[in-house]
């Protein structure tokens, strides 16, 4: 236990963006949180390279366009740099080739938000706490815009699938670990790891990293099985349960919340 007045802050974020009234206020609220501390402020994505540098971050919240260089190539060299280092991208774009480049390589502490369909501080703060742990993170926007653009052969290949890669599939939706999959099928680890192969086999991705392509996996079988749709119907309510001052429904079940929030395992 500390003995100093002020707690340390577990989690560093550093805040870019051109707009220094965006990124001030941003910092000033996410400050706010008892776990978050604002280290620094860089008004584009080339300043934010040497920052990262010297500050040594757990976050990067990073705009998406930007002057000199924007936030997806300077996400890529930092991500290069530092592969362990978080970035939450809070942009006003959505469109398919932005959105796909961002999520190349590994997408474990990575988060996608959209600047317009931000409904409250306690959405990007999830966010930042989200990928510090190096979960994913990504606005329901994206996960219907990913989900709705994909290869038909990729998106009707559930019936390929034999019970157990269904069963599989079934608990990766519900962020299950490769552990946790197997101890609930009483299967081992090894027997998971291959089903999940064959999984992938079977969806005809290009070549990709394996955390990439348990998204994609689970955005296929998300969107086949109608759970997609369901999920967005329940965010919809729910958002309408928080503007009447309702409680949200907080038995929603995990696959729904996993919708916009998949934790990547190995």
């Amino acid at each position: 236990m500390t003995t100093d007045s002020v707690a340390v802050k577990s989690i560093r974020v550093l805040m870019v963006d051109d707009h220094e009234l965006m990124r001030q206020a941003y910092g000033m609220l996410l400050n706010t949180d008892p776990d978050i501390q604002i280290v620094g402020f860089a008004g584009d994505g080339q300043e934010a390279l040497g920052m990262v540098d010297r500050l040594n971050p757990t976050v990067v919240i990073m705009d998406g366009r930007m002057p000199r260089l924007d936030g997806v190539s300077a996400s890529r060299i930092i991500r290069e740099k530092h592969p362990d280092m978080a970035i939450v991208l809070l942009s006003a774009f959505d469109d398919d080739e932005f959105v796909r480049e961002f999520l190349k390589g590994d997408v474990k502490g990575k988060a996608y938000l959209l600047k317009q369909s931000l409904e409250s501080l306690a959405d990007l703060v999830q966010a930042v706490k989200d990928v510090s742990e190096g979960k994913t993170y990504l606005a329901s926007e994206i996960v219907a815009k990913l989900a709705g653009t994909q290869n038909k052969v990729e998106s009707q290949f559930l019936s390929e699938l034999t019970e157990r890669e269904r069963e599989v599939l079934d608990c990766m939706a519900r962020g299950h670990s490769n552990a946790a999959i197997a101890e609930d099928l009483f299967i081992q680890p090894r027997t998971v790891e291959r089903h999940i192969g064959s999984i992938f086999g079977k969806m005809r991705l290009q070549p990709q990293p394996k955390a990439h392509a348990r998204v994609q996996a689970v955005l296929a079988f998300l969107h086949d099985t109608g759970r997609l749709k369901e999920g967005q119907r329940a965010a919809a309510k729910q958002a309408e349960d928080q503007a009447a001052g309702r409680s949200p429904d907080a038995d929603q079940p995990a696959y729904l919340r996993h919708v916009k929030q998949m934790t990547q395992s190995s």
